[in-house]
């Protein structure tokens, strides 16, 4: 709206760089949050992009990571064996930010982080872990779908995460008062402490 005071990290790299975070946080809590639902990509066997819309789990600033769950029998499991590099989109309309990522890819299946995010996930959501074939296999009519309701670990065996570990963000802001656009990228992708540079770009 016109006359409203423009947000100050659209002028100071260390403000929105912590504004690219805040919002993936608020997307891994907030389902009404259009980064919620990012667009994921891998490369397939051909060395092509395949692209998702993954709910967002966690975001982890200090670790870099963001977290998602999948089903250990999808496609993208193997994809990210063989090269686990891979991208991620979000576009917020509303308020014209989008983020560009690009991650290092790792799919976690058991261990303290998988188990606590089985345990904390909802029982509409586990349903999805019971299907019987992989996702993406062939059927021949969509209620030819078939579930094991009887699963007595309620789908837990299908269960993993998908670990994308950020060592890019490319932040664009659409506004009347004029673009703005910024690259970060880590100084050492193996230092403990993530540390970030800053530079602003052409929109």
């Amino acid at each position: 709206m016109t006359g409203e005071p423009l947000p100050a990290f659209r002028d100071d790299l260390e403000l929105t760089l912590a504004e690219c975070w805040r919002l993936l946080q608020e997307g891994a809590t907030s389902r009404h949050s259009a980064f919620h639902v990012p667009t994921v990509a891998t490369l397939d066997e051909h060395g092509q992009p395949e692209l998702r819309t993954m709910v967002l789990r966690a975001a982890e600033p200090e670790r870099r990571l963001l977290r998602f769950h999948t089903d250990r029998r999808s496609a993208k499991i193997a994809q990210v064996a063989r090269r686990p590099s891979g991208a991620i989109h979000i576009y917020d309309k509303p308020s014209g930010i989008q983020l560009r990522l690009a991650a290092s890819l790792s799919i976690e299946m058991d261990g303290d982080e998988v188990e606590a995010a089985w345990a904390a996930s909802r029982s509409f959501s586990r349903i999805c872990y019971r299907v019987t074939e992989a996702p993406g296999a062939e059927v021949e009519h969509p209620d030819a779908v078939a579930f094991d309701h009887g699963a007595a670990d309620e789908g837990r065996g299908q269960f993993c995460i998908l670990l994308a570990r950020i060592h890019r963000i490319e932040w664009l802001h659409l506004a009347h008062a004029g673009h703005r656009r910024a690259v970060f990228e880590l100084n050492d992708e193996d230092a403990a402490v993530a540390e970030w540079t800053g530079r602003w770009l052409v929109p």
